[in-house]
């Protein structure tokens, strides 16, 4: 996933709409809006705004059947994601503190 891509996923990550939408896909393969929008509780037009963010950020995948789009949870990316926070949780614990954090905390 290049840095770009990054802030784009973080930034879908961040809706707690588009959470409930990827926690509902996640053990789901291609699903109506009709069907994500019941169980996540928000109306057509809302929906669909969350969709195009999930999409843009490669988050979800579609498919066309007939005149309907179907979606699934991406979880290349998603997985991607979840490797990238798990490293940042590494390197913050094993962070030394600064010689200046160390002398405001003896202060």
């Amino acid at each position: 996933m290049s840095r770009n891509n990054e802030a784009v996923v973080f930034s879908a990550l961040g809706h707690p709409t588009r959470r409930a939408v990827l926690a509902f896909l996640r053990d789901r393969d291609f699903v109506k809006v009709a069907d994500i929008a019941a169980a996540v509780g928000v109306g057509g037009s809302t929906l669909s705004g969350q969709l195009r963010t999930l999409r843009d950020a490669d988050l979800v995948a579609t498919r066309r059947r007939g005149t309907e789009i179907q979606y699934r949870v991406n979880l290349t990316v998603l997985d991607e994601a979840m490797l990238l926070l798990a490293a940042l949780g590494g390197s913050l614990q094993k962070r030394q503190p600064t010689d200046q954090e160390t002398t405001q905390e003896e202060k």
